[in-house]
């Protein structure tokens, strides 16, 4: 109980100290949506001139943006939050908490999920309305099911964040990896097969089936799901603590 009590206080703080940074830096933030939405509606039309049947086509593509959309806020939530922490030079402060840096973590990467979810409504919500191609989406069932695919690519987070503590500079694996999600989420990976070893890709198939194609919840497929889940979180966690103890013998914790 006093676990759950002190890591509620450290998401509700974590909440906080998000909607301030966002009011702060309220350009940076309307920038981002005006940006995405920009790109998507010009990647929109370029498709629609090209293909044969655009009904289909377009509907798979406002689908698949949004799945890459929560792909990258999910693993970008830790690395992000590292990396700039660092930069800013009290990363350290950050290894003192009561929670560890960890629990710390993985509040943050609460928080960023759910405010990954408001901006996703948003974009989905300006961009049918700029191109004119509505999906008649139920938000919580697609939500639901992504989020419990969500720990795979935190677990992934972890790993590039451990890197980042040796090395410092990462952003070039995670460059490769925001454009390696696009392959993720558009392969089928249910039933088993090879790509449902991949982290997401179970996940993404399985919310393309049941929100967007309207078939009925497989429970078999639900559990691979949570099984490429669970495996993801439990060894980037593990990966996590082992690069993060030989940063800190290295001593290089402080440094960047």
């Amino acid at each position: 109980m006093n676990y759950l009590t002190a890591f509620s206080g450290l998401v509700l703080n974590e909440t906080k100290l998000q909607y301030y940074e966002m009011k702060q830096y309220w350009f940076e933030t309307v920038t981002s949506i005006v940006v995405m939405c920009a790109v998507f509606v010009g990647l929109f039309y370029g498709v629609k001139s090209f293909v044969a049947d655009p009904n289909t086509s377009l509907d798979g593509l406002v689908f698949g943006f949004l799945l890459w959309s929560f792909a990258t806020g999910a693993y970008s939530a830790v690395t992000k939050s590292l990396i700039e922490d660092n930069q800013k030079g009290f990363i350290e402060q950050l290894f003192l908490t009561p929670m560890g840096f960890t629990g710390l973590m993985l509040a943050r990467v609460l928080v960023e999920l759910m405010s990954t979810m408001v901006f996703m409504s948003i974009m989905a919500w300006i961009t049918m309305t700029l191109t004119g191609n509505w999906l008649n989406l139920n938000f919580l069932h697609f939500f639901s099911l992504l989020l419990l695919a969500a720990p795979s690519l935190i677990g992934l987070g972890f790993v590039i964040s451990g890197l980042a503590l040796l090395y410092k500079r990462v952003e070039t694996v995670g460059a490769v990896l925001n454009i390696g999600f696009m392959g993720l989420v558009a392969v089928d990976a249910l039933p088993l097969n090879l790509f449902s070893l991949l982290p997401f890709t179970a996940g993404a198939s399985l919310a393309r089936d049941v929100v967007l194609q309207g078939n009925a919840l497989d429970m078999g497929h639900l559990g691979i799901v949570l099984v490429n889940s669970l495996v993801y979180l439990l060894a980037g966690l593990f990966i996590f603590k082992r690069l993060e103890q030989r940063a800190k013998r290295l001593n290089l914790i402080g440094q960047y």
